[in-house]
């Protein structure tokens, strides 16, 4: 059975790495994940949600550095 490329999707190894945001402060943002998952610097981070008017959003930001506890600041 032949896997087909994925083009211009999601990895399965970007979908795996998923996080969560522990503060915010001003336009920075902390984003902690789980043992193993972390994701290295310059890496890009896709944040999907919803906004206080039921709207989704999708912000693509961008890892500046490395915190200890599997922590990343963006």
């Amino acid at each position: 059975m032949k896997k087909k490329p994925q083009a211009f999707g999601i990895s399965t190894f970007v979908a795996k790495n998923v996080g969560h945001i522990t503060q915010i402060i001003n336009l920075i943002l902390d984003v902690t994940f789980s043992l193993g998952k972390m994701l290295n610097i310059y890496n890009s981070l896709i944040i999907k949600g919803k906004n206080m008017a039921c709207q989704y959003i999708n912000v693509t930001c961008e890892i500046q550095q490395l915190l200890k506890n599997n922590k990343v600041k963006l």
